[in-house]
């Protein structure tokens, strides 16, 4: 059984998985860094440094492309954002 993935991720950390599965980038498919920022207007400069650490966790990838950062999710971080959301819901039970 997975540990609860919000013990272990802070809120930006996961708005952030939430944004990158928003902008349909799972797999191959990608979201630019600039794409992300703007769903996320409310991040402060902890942005990269929590990206690195989704990274770091294996919950996504991160590409270039005509040098424009771009991010995906991995089957992981897939899989830890929908325990995400399962947990959240049993809450509101």
């Amino acid at each position: 059984m997975l540990s609860m993935p919000s013990d272990t991720l802070s809120v930006l950390g996961e708005k952030i998985l939430l944004a990158v599965w928003k902008a349909n980038a799972i797999g191959i498919r990608s979201a630019a860094e600039d794409a992300l920022r703007s769903e996320l207007s409310d991040s402060n400069g902890d942005f990269l440094q929590e990206l690195n650490t989704l990274q770091d966790l294996g919950f996504i990838t991160t590409g270039n492309t005509d040098g424009q950062t771009e991010f995906a999710l991995t089957p992981l971080g897939l899989a830890i954002l929908r325990q995400i959301e399962e947990d959240k819901l049993q809450e509101l039970r």
